[in-house]
Formats: C-alpha cells, sequence, structure tokens
C-alpha cells in the first residue's frame, strides 16, 4: 500500500527559478533512487506537490520539506494510505506558471489531460480530487 500527502506552501519571494530548478533536479534523483513519485506545481509563488511511496519514506521526506526555508506556510491538504498512486511514471512530474501566456496555457493543457487521462479508479480517489480542486484553484487565474 502507498502513502501519499499533498501540500502547498508559499515560496520565499527571493526564490528565483532557477533555483526551483535545480531543487527539481535533486528531488528527481532522490525519488528515483527510493521509489518516490509525485508531482509539484508552481505558479503565483506558491506550490502545491503530491508525494508518493512507502509510508516511513513519504513521512520522513515530508518532515524535510516542512523544514525547508525556501517556502513558508507549509500546509497539509491531504495526507492518506492509497491503493494506487497518481503519478506511478514519474519521480516528480513539474509544472511552472511563470508568467509566460504561451507556454503557461501549455502547460495548463498538459495539466487538464492528465486529470481527464487518469483512470475512473483515480479519478474517485479523494487524493485525486483533492490534487485537482487544489491545483485548479491555484491557477484560476490562467
Amino acid at each position: 500500500m502507498s502513502y501519499s500527502i499533498i501540500y502547498q506552501s508559499k515560496a520565499q519571494d527571493n526564490l528565483d527559478i532557477s533555483e526551483i530548478d535545480r531543487m527539481l533536479l535533486k528531488a528527481k534523483r532522490f525519488n528515483k533512487e527510493n521509489n518516490i513519485t509525485g508531482c509539484i506545481v508552481y505558479h503565483d509563488n506558491q506550490f502545491i506537490q503530491i508525494i508518493e511511496g512507502e509510508k516511513s519514506d513519504i513521512t520522513n521526506l515530508y518532515a524535510k520539506i516542512k523544514d525547508d526555508n525556501r517556502h513558508f506556510n507549509v500546509m497539509t491538504l491531504s495526507e492518506t494510505a492509497t491503493n494506487e498512486t497518481l503519478w506511478d511514471d514519474w519521480s516528480m512530474a513539474f509544472y511552472k506558471f511563470t508568467g509566460d501566456q504561451l507556454r503557461d496555457q501549455n502547460n495548463r493543457m498538459l495539466l487538464e489531460v492528465y486529470f481527464d487521462s487518469a483512470n475512473k479508479k483515480q479519478q474517485s480517489s479523494e487524493v485525486f480530487k483533492t490534487l485537482k480542486k487544489s491545483v485548479l484553484q491555484l491557477l484560476n487565474s490562467i
């Protein structure tokens, strides 16, 4: 059985996109080595992230995430055991919305395609519903 956590946080004002990209590369390596999957969405200086894997791995990673000084106001949106992961083929999917209108619209389309293509079991899960609702609320202005 997998375990998932979804959280939202606010990036520090001085955190730039290149630092986020470096953070993502490090996370992808770590997650692949530890059988952790997930997705992170960045928009308007805010993050929404889902991490999935073995419970002890996820709770340990989340403790480190909460202590990371690159963001603050970490709010847990969902924390639960799950029967299947939503991002089983991604060590860490990443969608960043930075104000480039064409790129932001493309990323939003890709996310919506993902949401629409999830299987019925995934779409009926509370984890999926929480993630989709939170991400779409975050992206409301795009």
